[in-house]
């Protein structure tokens, strides 16, 4: 084979392989074209199944959520915690008049509210579940620390008071409770609330154990205390301090100073000026 010869071949080989990676390039490009073309397809199917999952879900939930909350709720599906001296009778009698109603028209602020107004309650929080239907009421109490007498419908009533001085009806605190209590007051009225709050926290600086407290038809107070019958204050608490101060002073040197005698009233009204009525004590050997 001469030179042309060769050359002349050489080029047809170059163009024939050239031809044949136009071909394999357009092949690539049609096969690229092709597998992108799938993926998209894949990617939409998956994004169009995902929407109806999520969707199909979010309606069920929706129609599930809307018949569990149309439904009549009872009592029988509400659920308390923290009673003590209160009854789950008296809950229920108290909150009659929510039920039945279905959850999305029952309030819980409406409840607590209700339940605050008409139950020695301190606190009372409400909630709503809807996957089982049901409520949740917790409760704290007052915790009553002294016995209390009050004047109602010209008759007697007994009670407790707590630490603020609220009213408590006896049937709401449990035996237990009561049976730890020593201290009383006589004649309790809102209005001496303020005063009957500040003797109350100020009970343990007493020497003399305190035992009740008495209001007097007048608003006075006066005090009982293991040694002293009756500590007359008066009508206000502005010198408690002052006077609880001198009671102690006077329960160290009154049994030197007091022979065959008896202390009956200590009048503290002028803390600085305290007057004693006493009575003579009678001697059994004479």
């Amino acid at each position: 084979m001469d030179g042309q010869t060769y050359v002349q071949s050489k080029m047809r080989h170059l163009k024939s392989q050239k031809r044949k990676n136009r071909n394999s390039h357009k092949n690539n490009k049609i096969s690229t074209k092709k597998v992108s073309f799938i993926n998209q397809n894949k990617n939409f199917l998956t994004e169009l199944w995902q929407l109806l999952f999520f969707t199909s879900t979010s309606i069920f939930l929706i129609l599930t959520f809307l018949n569990q909350a149309w439904k009549p709720i009872s009592f029988d599906q509400t659920k308390i915690t923290g009673l003590s001296g209160i009854t789950k009778k008296d809950i229920k009698k108290t909150t009659s008049i929510f039920y039945p109603k279905n959850l999305l028209e029952l309030n819980p602020k409406e409840v607590e509210y209700y339940l605050i107004k008409k139950l020695p309650i301190k606190g009372v929080s409400v909630s709503r579940k809807f996957f089982p239907p049901e409520i949740y009421i917790n409760v704290l109490e007052r915790e009553p620390i002294a016995f209390a007498s009050r004047g109602f419908s010209n008759n007697i009533e007994k009670g407790m008071i707590d630490i603020e001085g609220s009213w408590i009806p006896l049937q709401f605190v449990n035996k237990s409770k009561q049976n730890k209590i020593k201290l009383s007051i006589e004649n309790w009225n809102p209005n001496k609330k303020k005063e009957i709050i500040l003797i109350i926290k100020n009970r343990f600086i007493f020497q003399s154990p305190l035992q009740k407290i008495i209001i007097n038809p007048l608003q006075e107070i006066s005090l009982k205390t293991e040694h002293f019958e009756s500590v007359l204050l008066g009508s206000g608490t502005d010198r408690l301090i002052e006077q609880i101060n001198k009671l102690n002073q006077l329960q160290k040197s009154l049994p030197n100073l007091l022979i065959n005698t008896k202390v009956k009233i200590v009048d503290l009204k002028d803390p600085n000026k305290p007057e004693l009525k006493v009575e003579r004590i009678q001697n059994d050997g004479r």
